[in-house]
């Protein structure tokens, strides 16, 4: 049965208009309840949406009325990797491709899946089986370089760039994620010239706006420094990032003591600095970067809502930190060091809780680096100074690890 509800909804969706390709599908839906393809269309755009509870909805239901389709479990798989439940997708494609093994944007996603769970290896064996199929498929040849990329096999990651941009020249996809594998082999210069490319067929492409940000970001070579050693942290297991991590520690603590043993106690304070900077970068980069942004000509059309006020949470605190230690040294008022120290370790919890997307994590991280600004203003009035001081100090060092929890 024919419906113009669902024909004007897949144009939409076709033009980027999901929110009003919704609508469509609904109509046609109400018109006819057994209306398969709308149902289907439907859970895509929620699942572009990122309403993805009701994407799964209705996704289950189309399971349950088809359960050989793999076209379902391609988008279940979809659904669950939006969901960061890897196993779950990882069945769910599995399944799509024992049922259709001819369809290259299944081994696609099943590359995507394997490359955020950093198996690189598998990953390019999945694309591999995706590019037999389709040659010119743009999805796995993306993967292709990304996973090229993450394996330092830059040679032919580049090569699989060039390949990328002849076949598609104008689309924004395509640039946008040259653009990454660009900044991940630290040519942030060329990088912002597929950004530009992929905003200027897409004005508002997420993926290509946040690349962007990063370019300009890159711009300093503190933030270069730090982005280089993300990248480099991201292609290790969780296991290996925590034994670099606390390698890392412990080589700090040996080097201090035998400074310290030698007399050169002195020499230790740049070695503490330097380190301090290290362990928290990952803490304060983003919102420290997000606050120059927010004074820069261009730069701050970039940020979104969340980006713009971080930084300026950010640039606000270090402010009132800088303010208060002012006005003990000049002043000598006690309370004055209090206070910087409790706006600068809040630095660590609130500028970054409000970049989380997630929403725990998120509210858990901005209460906690309140409740260290709290303890700063209420604690002086029962215990001492010096007392508060640690308190705080504590408060931040423990967030350190337990912030991670949830992300």
């Amino acid at each position: 049965m024919e419906s113009v509800h669902r024909d004007r909804g897949i144009q939409l969706l076709e033009l980027g208009r999901t929110k009003d390709a919704i609508t469509y599908f609904k109509k046609a839906i109400t018109q006819d309840h057994q209306d398969w393809t709308s149902k289907f269309y439907l859970a895509i755009c929620y699942l572009n949406e990122k309403q993805l509870d009701e994407a799964e909805a209705i996704s289950d239901s189309l399971l349950h009325d088809t359960p050989n389709d793999a076209n379902i479990f391609y988008l279940k798989a979809k659904i669950k990797l939006q969901q960061d439940d890897f196993s779950e997708s990882q069945k769910f494609i599995d399944m799509a491709i024992a049922i259709n093994p001819y369809d290259a944007d299944y081994f696609g996603l099943k590359a995507g899946l394997l490359l955020q769970k950093k198996k690189f290896n598998e990953g390019l064996a999945a694309v591999s089986e995706g590019l037999k199929i389709d040659a010119k498929n743009a999805y796995c040849l993306n993967l292709r370089a990304q996973i090229l990329t993450k394996l330092n096999r830059i040679p032919e990651a580049n090569q699989t760039v060039e390949d990328i941009l002849y076949d598609n020249p104008e689309d924004s996809y395509s640039h946008a994620n040259v653009g990454w594998v660009e900044l991940e082999n630290g040519n942030h210069k060329k990088a912002l010239e597929h950004f530009k490319q992929a905003l200027q067929f897409d004005p508002n492409f997420e993926y290509a706006r946040e690349g962007m940000t990063t370019a300009l970001k890159s711009k300093n070579p503190i933030y270069r420094w730090y982005l280089k050693y993300s990248f480099w942290m991201a292609k290790q297991s969780s296991k290996n990032q925590w034994v670099f991590i606390i390698g890392l520690y412990v080589a700090y603590r040996v080097a201090i003591s035998l400074l310290d043993s030698a007399g050169l106690s002195y020499v230790a304070i740049p070695l503490i600095v330097a380190y301090l900077l290290f362990a928290l970068g990952g803490w304060i980069m983003e919102p420290l970067s997000n606050t120059i942004l927010n004074f820069d000509k261009y730069g701050k059309f970039l940020l979104n809502k969340n980006e713009k006020i971080s930084g300026m949470v950010f640039g606000g605190l270090a402010l009132l930190g800088l303010i208060s230690i002012t006005l003990f040294y000049a002043f000598g008022i006690q309370y004055g060091l209090t206070l910087g120290i409790a706006f600068i370790c809040a630095l660590i919890p609130l500028p970054g809780a409000l970049l989380l997307q997630k929403k725990k994590p998120r509210i858990f991280g901005i209460a906690y680096g309140c409740a260290m600004i709290l303890v700063a203003l209420i604690c002086p009035l029962f215990t001492t100074l010096l007392f508060t001081q640690l308190a705080v100090f504590i408060m931040m060092v423990a967030y350190t690890w337990i912030g991670n929890i949830g992300k």
